[in-house]
């Protein structure tokens, strides 16, 4: 071969190779050196035949002798265990002493093809290639490696040997799973064959949006595979590690996120434009009865409570850019049948066509509510005490200077006749200083009782109120039999509460009862319960000379005496007020009941009973004890 040949047929963009008639490469120029692996221009020892035929010979004779504008097509071993299929034409050298030799020149690494692989195979194409950082290979029909750039066989890593032309796809992926690119995969292993099939799949799958898979190092790559129109599969490999560092780093925030919607007592539900549900807590999938999977595109006007007084927060329309926000304390009734309050506040989002979306956010303000009534309760309790304290204070002062006034009135007198040495009247004076000391004396006790009576009983237990009664007739006694009266007392339950304090109770009422009575009538008392849905009432009636309806409002109070002679009706008008008032440490009720006739029937009505007796309680009008 002349300098000048020389140097034309290495110059050429595509691989020439000089080979004798067993197919021995004898040279080559740089672009076959490239896909060979060989040195161009080599000129030692031939090797092995680079065409497998045993009639390899007969072929280059008669291809030659067709001429040479015809190219033929070759299958060329590139290694041990690699080849690739090209076109070539075969044109014969003059002859050299030691037989035949043939210059190839492959024109094309696809059958019916040429000028595109002379440019596949350029030298530019390649290293425009080498500057993408996405690996970028071409398998053949068989899916032998034609073409690859360097970010390919980098992606590799350790497995980057076997990254050569002819390669076939599977060898390559068997090759990154000896090299250990498949963290936790061992060769020869199931997972091993498994990973090999998938990935010879996502290979053999075109026109997908490829599939990730954790590659090498703590990498990720995304394989994608496109088919050209010649059949070759184009195979790109992107690196995706700091895309799924990311996703990684937005999964575990949207997961701390959902853990703090999930651990929060508040209700949160998210719901679109048409009110189908898009996320719910557990809180609020809790409160509806359902979870919170299976509320996902419900629409919400099917679960929400209360939905007349919800109607303003899913009404999309009512939500404005300038007022997105709304919020409701809304009612409901719980299972225990107690009123349970949640305020709820919905905030909207918008896009170009309005509302796109609204947040609401419910939170149970059932024990602030309760906590406000109770305040509200208390104050009214401070204010009603305040206004009875500053009664108290005006009758105690007036009730208490009418026995002072008494007492210094007479010591006046006693102290005028024992000067002019008058001595008859002072035996009526003294009596009147006695009686005097005596009712002040009396009004002390009875408020130093009244005063030691407590609104709230620190340790209610349960009473049986037949005892209380009996206990208070006991006391009693004498006052039944010097009014000959009679007392009938029905079989009663039990109540929560203080038995000295209900005694006390009971006494007073059935003592006024037998005071009270008709003038040379002997007084009759009933004393009975009754029960209903809103509690138990204790009734003492009795056929005296009863209260007139205007009172009402006055006999309850301190030092209200309707009969003011207390030679006929004794006393100092504080038996009412103190029955009252332990009735209401009992979170009871003390009436009149105006609509009897004739006499007096007082009424105190207990929340609820103790445990019931059994059959031993008795109606009204039938008598078990009568005294």
């Amino acid at each position: 071969m002349t300098g000048f040949t020389a140097a034309l047929y290495q110059d050429l963009p595509f691989p020439v190779l000089i080979v004798d008639a067993q197919a021995c490469i004898l040279s080559c120029n740089d672009a076959a050196a490239r896909v060979f692996g060989r040195v161009a221009g080599d000129a030692s020892a031939p090797g092995s035949p680079v065409i497998d035929d045993p009639a390899i010979a007969d072929i280059f004779a008669r291809h030659a002798a067709g001429g040479r504008e015809n190219a033929h097509p070759f299958f060329f071993k590139v290694g041990p265990n690699a080849g690739l299929e090209a076109t070539a034409h075969v044109i014969a050298l003059p002859g050299e002493a030691d037989g035949p030799r043939y210059a190839l020149l492959l024109r094309s690494l696809l059958s019916g093809g040429s000028h595109g692989e002379q440019i596949l195979l350029g030298q530019r194409i390649a290293s425009a290639l080498d500057t993408m950082e996405e690996g970028f290979a071409i398998f053949d029909r068989h899916e032998r490696l034609v073409l690859f750039n360097r970010s390919y066989r980098e992606r590799c890593g350790r497995a980057r040997g076997a990254v050569r032309v002819g390669a076939t796809f599977e060898s390559i992926v068997r090759a990154n799973i000896r090299a250990g690119m498949f963290p936790g995969i061992r060769e020869g292993t199931p997972e091993a064959d498994a990973i090999v099939r998938a990935r010879l799949a996502s290979h053999r799958t075109a026109g997908s949006g490829g599939d990730v898979f954790s590659f090498g190092d703590d990498r990720w790559l995304r394989a994608e595979s496109h088919v050209a129109e010649t059949g070759d599969i184009v195979a790109l490999r992107i690196d995706v590690t700091e895309l799924k560092r990311a996703e990684a780093a937005l999964e575990e925030k949207r997961r701390e996120y959902f853990s703090l919607l999930q651990i929060l007592p508040d209700m949160i539900v998210r719901f679109d434009r048409d009110l189908s549900i898009l996320f719910a807590n557990d809180s609020y999938a809790h409160h509806v009865g359902s979870t919170a999977d299976a509320l996902i595109g419900v629409c919400l006007r099917d679960v929400a409570c209360a939905p007349e007084q919800t109607a303003a927060l899913i009404d999309i329309a009512g939500y404005t850019p300038e007022r997105p926000v709304k919020t409701r304390e809304i009612s409901t009734q719980g299972a225990d049948g107690e009123q349970d309050w949640m305020l709820w506040t919905a905030v909207a989002t918008f896009d170009d066509d309005g509302v796109c979306e609204v947040v609401a956010i419910g939170r149970d303000i059932t024990e602030t509510k309760r906590q406000q009534a109770r305040v509200e309760a208390q104050a009214d309790e401070l204010r009603r005490k305040n206004e009875a304290l500053d009664q108290f204070t005006a009758t105690v002062s007036h009730d208490l200077k009418a026995p002072l006034r008494h007492l210094s009135m007479f010591a006046e007198m006693i102290s005028e006749d024992l000067h002019r040495g008058e001595f008859a009247e002072l035996p009526n004076y003294a009596d009147h200083v006695r009686k005097s000391a005596a009712r002040m004396r009396r009004i002390i006790d009875s408020l130093l009782e009244y005063s030691q009576i407590a609104y709230r009983i620190a340790a209610p237990k349960p009473v049986d109120l037949s005892g209380v009664v009996h206990d208070a007739l006991a006391l009693l006694e004498s006052h039944v039999q010097e009014s000959g009266g009679t007392v009938a007392v029905a079989a009663m339950p039990e109540v929560m509460g203080d038995r000295e304090l209900l005694k006390r109770l009971a006494q007073n009422l059935i003592g006024n009862a037998l005071k009270y009575r008709r003038p040379e009538h002997a007084p009759v008392v009933r004393v009975y319960c009754r029960e209903d849905e809103s509690g138990l009432d204790f009734v003492v009636e009795d056929e005296g000379i009863g209260i007139d309806p205007q009172h009402v409002d006055r006999i309850f109070e301190v030092f209200q005496r309707l009969h003011r002679n207390e030679t006929v009706y004794q006393g100092t008008g504080i038996g009412l007020a103190l029955a009252r008032r332990i009735a209401e440490s009992h979170n009871g009720l003390i009436t009149l009941d105006t609509s009897y006739g004739p006499g007096a029937r007082f009424v105190v009505t207990f929340p609820q009973t103790a445990k019931p007796r059994g059959n031993d309680r008795g109606k009204p009008g039938e008598e078990t004890d009568r005294r």
